[in-house]
């Protein structure tokens, strides 16, 4: 392949150093895909961090067998043990009778 004259990299060069609006535009054109390419896939794992934390979240697993399924399911999928519920039980608790009452003590060294 041809490659390009040092004249077609000097005038590039010239471009970039001087601040005319066409090296102002290079520069901020170079700079966007920069961003473009960093912030991506910062932004895409994220995403999937979020989701997987999520689904973690619904995962549940039997106490028989030691397998993993969503909360979903009333009985095991593997074994048919059937799951007992207790994220309901606690959801119906009052929240005064959740809280613990602390004393403060002084304690003489």
């Amino acid at each position: 392949m041809n490659k390009p004259s040092a004249l077609l990299w000097m005038v590039f060069i010239v471009l970039i150093i001087l601040p005319t609006p066409a090296g102002k535009f290079i520069i901020d054109f170079a700079s966007g895909i920069f961003l473009i390419i960093t912030i991506i896939p910062l932004i895409l794992g994220g995403i999937g961090w979020f989701t997987w934390k999520r689904i973690q979240s619904k995962v549940q697993t039997c106490e028989a067998c030691g397998s993993t399924f969503l909360n979903s399911q009333m009985i095991c999928p593997i074994c048919g043990t059937t799951i007992k519920r207790t994220t309901d039980f606690l959801e119906n608790i009052p929240a005064s009778a959740a809280t613990i009452d602390i004393k403060s003590e002084d304690i003489d060294l």
